[in-house]
C-alpha cells in the first residue's frame, strides 16, 4: 500500500501509530526534573480518550549508543551524557538542543 501525502480522503490510505509503553517507562518518564509526571497526564488522557484501541502499543527497548548515533550528532550524544551524569541543572547548552523548558519571553506596550 502506498501514501501519498496529498489526498485530503483519509479512506486512500491508514495510518498506523505506533504508542511506545510500560509501566517502568512512564515512571522514569515521571522523574525527570524539568517535566515531572507529564508521562503520567499524557497517558491517562490517551486512556481516558480511548486512543489505545487505535494504536499499537511498543514496550520501549534500551538503545545502545550505535543505535543513538545513526539519528543523532557526536555533539548531542555528548550533551546528553554530560546531563545524565552531572544532571541538567539548566545547563545552558540544553536549550540548543531543545532540551528543557523554555521561557516566554513577554513585551509590555509603552
Amino acid at each position: 500500500m502506498s501514501c501519498s501525502g496529498d489526498s485530503d480522503d483519509d479512506s486512500s490510505c491508514k495510518r498506523k501509530v505506533a504508542y511506545v509503553y510500560s509501566p517502568e517507562y512512564i515512571q522514569t518518564c515521571d522523574s525527570l526534573s524539568k517535566v515531572p509526571n507529564r508521562a503520567s497526564m499524557v497517558h491517562s488522557l490517551i486512556e481516558a480518550y480511548g486512543l489505545l484501541k487505535h494504536m499499537s502499543v511498543v514496550k520501549p527497548q534500551v538503545a545502545t549508543i550505535e543505535d543513538m548515533a545513526k539519528f543523532h550528532t557526536d555533539s548531542y550524544l555528548e550533551h546528553l551524557h554530560k546531563i545524565s551524569q552531572d544532571g541538567d541543572n539548566d545547563d545552558p547548552q540544553s536549550g540548543d538542543y531543545g532540551l528543557g523548558m523554555t521561557q516566554t519571553k513577554t513585551c509590555s506596550s509603552p
